[in-house]
């Protein structure tokens, strides 16, 4: 009947537009395809096709209402069946039918099949849900046994029910991507685990034979330990087997067993080479510490993740080597040192001279040339510079402090400076004058203890002897039981240092051991502070009478503190 009301409107507009209507003619047109081309309300089932008048397609149609009204029935009651259900098939099977046989069938078909589709597929899922759960639940459990075959055939079957639930046209509500990916790692897994035992085993004969020292064996099973490594990470990369950072150990053990025959051999090199030195043949130690430097260069170049890969060796077998290859130049120098201080102690100035010409272009070809040795001698360099710039002042320095000495009472091989020492000769040893009071013939003041020991350092090197501050002992020595002889102190001195040797002596002939300037004292190095000795002018006699003895710290410098030396012959 709906396809003869169609051809009737269509003659209709027919007339209008014969009878010149344009404008009544486009409307019926509009009215018509709108009634006849647009959609059908869900669930109307009528069909649009191209003869109206098809028992067959209306009998078809009818099975199809008739089949989804039994489902219906089942599930309004909540009592699907397993016969509901094979009602909803059958008319499943009957729509697509229906669709075949007739292409020109409305939107409203094509609707109705996705609609039976989807409450079929979420018919079905509501089991297979419940078995899929079923299914990973054993397969885990197997898991955890240890029984991973049995596990595998469970977790697969799960997979697949789950992927065909994910896949098919059922509500949403029982659709789970999440799951599908957890089983889909677990099946993974599953797969894996046989590598990984692979991997274990090969790892664990590996070691045992690297324990025994069958290298070639340890080689072939740290091999395959790391090819079954590699696959796992390449093949089943998402599960907990997958291990970058293993594969890349078995790749360094590997390399490290290639390497190990080369590590033996820079090893055996070295100890020789150390045995050469020893002895005194440098030439060989050079060659053999060369040889294990270009070795260890070539197994770090060609095994870069070896453990025997060092950076280091390489350094210190360079500076073995330079060691080595330095050492008749150092020991040449050495022997220059000794000679200018032996000359200089026996106030030989020119010898000295003579010597420290030579001494001069060893001493900075050595440091150019072989600057990682171990037999450079900073402290050497700076003396060798130190007394080359002194040269013309080494005589009249020499004089200026033996005029200056006299023997501890009862100590002739110790020699301590009759006077604290004056700023003349202070500038002549440092070329600096620190002193707040100025003046050629008064004490040098403001002075630090490190300052007095450098100064103690230099002297020696012009001395060629050892100079350095007295001892407490020493001072009470020097002094003797008759005291300090005369003093400035605060009644005298005019509240300023005065002129070294300007009172008279103490009966062993040294001067202002009490009073003028507090005097440093030798201590341990170590120590944070040290004591000064006898006063200054700023006490007055009877303090000065008591000996006094302060702690400073050592980097205090005062106006009031300076020092004199005792030398060692």
């Amino acid at each position: 009947m709906s396809a003869l009301r169609s051809t009737h409107r269509f003659w209709r507009i027919i007339r209008l537009w014969l009878l010149g209507g344009a404008g009544l003619v486009a409307l019926g047109l509009l009215y018509y395809f709108l009634a006849n081309i647009g959609p059908k309300p869900v669930g109307q089932g009528s069909v649009s096709v191209s003869s109206p008048d098809d028992p067959a397609l209306a009998r078809l149609s009818a099975e199809i209402g008739e089949l989804e009204r039994q489902y219906q029935k089942a599930a309004e009651a909540k009592m699907v069946t397993e016969e509901a259900a094979a009602a909803l098939a059958d008319a499943i099977v009957k729509q697509k039918e229906l669709l075949r046989g007739h292409p020109n069938a409305g939107l409203d078909q094509s609707t109705r099949l996705v609609r039976l589709e989807t409450e079929l597929d979420t018919l079905r899922a509501r089991d297979k849900m419940v078995l899929v759960e079923r299914l990973q639940a054993d397969g885990e459990e197997l898991l955890t046994a240890g029984k991973i075959d049995e596990a595998g055939e469970k977790l697969r079957e799960a997979l697949k029910i789950q992927k065909e639930i994910n896949l098919s046209s059922a509500g949403s509500r029982f659709k789970n991507y999440v799951r599908e990916t957890s089983l889909t790692q677990a099946v993974a897994a599953v797969e894996a685990a046989p590598l990984r035992r692979e991997m274990e085993a090969s790892l664990a004969a590996a070691r045992q034979a690297a324990a025994e020292q069958r290298w070639a064996d340890a080689l072939v099973a740290y091999t395959a330990a790391r090819d079954a490594q590699a696959r796992i990470n390449r093949e089943y990369g998402r599960t907990r087997y997958a291990d970058l950072a293993e594969a890349d150990r078995l790749t360094a053990e590997i390399e490290s067993l290639n390497a190990a025959g080369v590590a033996a051999e820079i090893d055996s090199k070295e100890k020789t080479g150390d045995d050469a030195f020893g002895r005194g043949r440098f030439d060989e130690a050079v060659e053999l510490f060369a040889g294990a430097g270009t070795l260890q260069l070539q197994v770090n170049q060609n095994y870069p993740r070896s453990r025997f890969v060092s950076s280091q060796r390489i350094e210190k077998l360079e500076i073995k080597r330079q060691t080595a290859a330095s050492s008749p130049l150092a020991d040449t120098l050495a022997a220059h040192d000794r000679e200018i201080s032996a000359h200089l102690a026996r106030r030989q100035v020119v010898a000295a001279d003579q010597k420290l010409v030579q001494a001069g272009p060893l001493v900075e070809k050595l440091f150019k040339d072989f600057p990682k040795s171990t037999r450079l001698d900073g402290a050497l360099r700076i003396k060798i510079a130190y007394l080359t710039l002194r040269r013309p002042d080494l005589r009249v320095l020499q004089d200026e402090v033996y005029d200056r000495l006299l023997p501890l009472p009862g100590m002739m091989e110790r020699q301590l400076l009759k006077t604290e020492v004056s700023q003349f000769f202070y500038v002549l040893v440092m070329n600096t004058n620190p002193s707040r009071n100025p003046g050629r013939t008064l004490p040098v003041d403001s002075v630090n203890w490190t300052d007095a020991q450098e100064f103690c350092t230099r002297l020696s090197w012009m001395l060629g002897v050892k100079v350095r501050l007295p001892t407490l002992d020493e001072y009470r020595v020097a002094l003797g039981g008759d005291g300090g002889g005369e003093f400035w102190s605060v009644r005298n001195s005019e509240g300023r240092s005065r002129e070294v040797g300007s009172l008279k002596p103490n009966p062993a002939g040294f001067f202002d051991l009490t009073g003028n300037l507090a005097e440093w004292v030798e201590v341990d190095p170590a120590a944070d502070r040290a004591p000064v000795f006898g006063g200054s002018y700023q006490d007055s006699a009877e303090s000065l009478s008591k000996l006094p003895t302060v702690l400073f710290n050592k980097s205090d410098r005062a106006r009031n503190i300076g020092f004199r030396i005792l030398v060692e012959f």
